[in-house]
């Protein structure tokens, strides 16, 4: 009976992964790119909310600050819990954005149309930006240990199409050659090329991929088997297991109306 819910469960996230493909796809007839730009980044946004327990609030970006005022490069989607200050004024039924403090935000995505070498470099160059978070020991954490807490937000690259995977993924590696100074908490967690690939990044020490692989921390590998089924999957049961533990943390926000200007 379980094999048949599982096959029926695959054959689900290919249609959602068909979905994204086909309506970005029907975004096209934007002659402005930023128009096509925004419909991708509702498309994508819709289906997060759609997979994604209440508990998440999933919406239009535009960045993401610190508590030290800090702020990130241009966000696409943005992903917070429901105990998060918000700052959703600009959110309209039509459109806008929206602005997010890093302390209680769950998850980011950079969206491209198509993901060649520029296009990836300047997602790699926005995910860098985020802001620091503070400790976890700084907050009040309510009963068990939280894990990879450091590694949050859960860093998304979503694209329509893209390089061909090995040249894409030589282009990842090659770029964070060149960049070993940015933190392995601010490289993406996945970068799911629809129909084609995803490109995970290893956060546990000896971990061992489904064909015996063992990869080493930090590492990405290619996965290319029913790309949409595990590029989606995984974003979502990723940030659903992040998004319970979020709800153990005290945050607390005084700290951004103490460092308001009094004029």
């Amino acid at each position: 009976m379980a094999k048949g819910f599982y096959r029926r469960l695959h054959n689900y996230f290919l249609d959602v992964g068909k979905v994204l493909r086909d309506e970005a796809d029907v975004a096209s007839i934007f002659p402005n790119t930023t128009d096509r730009g925004m419909s991708r980044e509702n498309i994508y946004a819709k289906v997060l909310r759609d997979h994604l327990p209440p508990i998440c609030n999933v919406k239009l970006g535009g960045f993401v600050f610190g508590l030290d005022g800090s702020e990130s490069k241009q966000i696409d989607v943005i992903v917070s819990n429901d105990k998060s200050i918000q700052f959703n004024h600009l959110l309209t039924v039509d459109g806008g954005k929206s602005f997010s403090c890093i302390e209680g935000c769950i998850g980011v995505v950079s969206i491209k149309s198509t993901l060649d070498k520029k296009e990836l470099i300047d997602s790699l160059d926005n995910l860098a930006s985020l802001p620091e978070k503070e400790p976890l020991g700084a907050k009040n954490i309510i009963g068990r240990e939280i894990r990879h807490y450091d590694d949050w937000p859960y860093k998304i690259i979503f694209a329509s199409s893209g390089l061909k995977p090995e040249t894409l993924l030589n282009h990842l590696n090659d770029y964070y050659a060149q960049n070993s100074d940015i933190p392995l908490r601010k490289r993406p967690n996945v970068i799911h090329v629809a129909g084609s690939f995803n490109i995970i990044r290893v956060i546990s020490e000896n971990t061992t991929l489904r064909n015996g692989e063992r990869m080493t921390l930090g590492s990405f590998h290619l996965q290319t088997v029913s790309p949409d089924v595990f590029g989606l999957g995984q974003v979502i049961a990723d940030m659903q297991a992040m998004a319970m533990a979020s709800n153990l943390i005290a945050y607390e926000y005084s700290e951004v109306i103490n460092n308001l200007p009094e004029t």
